[in-house]
């Protein structure tokens, strides 16, 4: 009798629990945001930006330029943008879509990495830059992990998420 009703309470808590679960679908994983209009949108929210160098997957050098930015496989990547201070102060802003979800941790660990390089170069030969890139941001919506480095991160940030809305 005992094992009956811890059957049945295993089962009504089984229900109980699937039907407790999250209905809200993940709408980012499955809207295809453009990373033309995400670049344009992240670097019009900081003013304050000097003259940027930006490099894309639609540029003929895609996969050799994307080295500089993570050493992650390309093979990832859906498309992306990299936008850098011309004159090597230390602003810079990204965003990589990946192909597969299942792939966000690691690259989001490789623009952590990319950071604590620059910090390290900022260091030797402009340490005045190395507090901007202590404050940078990683984030991420669906599939889509973003980097920023500049004095208006929070804009930027507020840029990229509301792209996703």
């Amino acid at each position: 009798m005992k094992k009956y009703i811890s059957c049945i309470l295993l089962a009504a808590m089984l229900t109980m629990a699937s039907a407790c679960g999250s209905t809200d679908t993940n709408k980012t994983a499955n809207t295809a945001i453009s990373i033309e209009k995400l670049q344009k949108e992240m670097l019009s929210a900081d003013t304050t930006l000097p003259e940027m160098t930006t490099v894309s997957s639609e540029d003929e050098q895609a996969e050799l330029n994307f080295t500089s930015l993570s050493d992650l496989s390309y093979s990832l990547v859906d498309s992306y943008f990299y936008a850098y201070a011309t004159e090597g102060t230390a602003e810079e802003i990204a965003v990589i879509k990946l192909k597969d979800q299942s792939d966000v941790s690691s690259m989001m660990q490789a623009m952590h990495d990319h950071i604590k390089n620059r910090q390290g170069t900022f260091q030797e030969y402009a340490p005045e830059q190395v507090g901007m890139t202590e404050k940078a941001v990683v984030t991420r919506q669906g599939t889509y992990v973003a980097m920023i480095i500049s004095s208006k991160n929070g804009l930027v940030q507020k840029a990229f998420e509301a792209s996703f809305e």
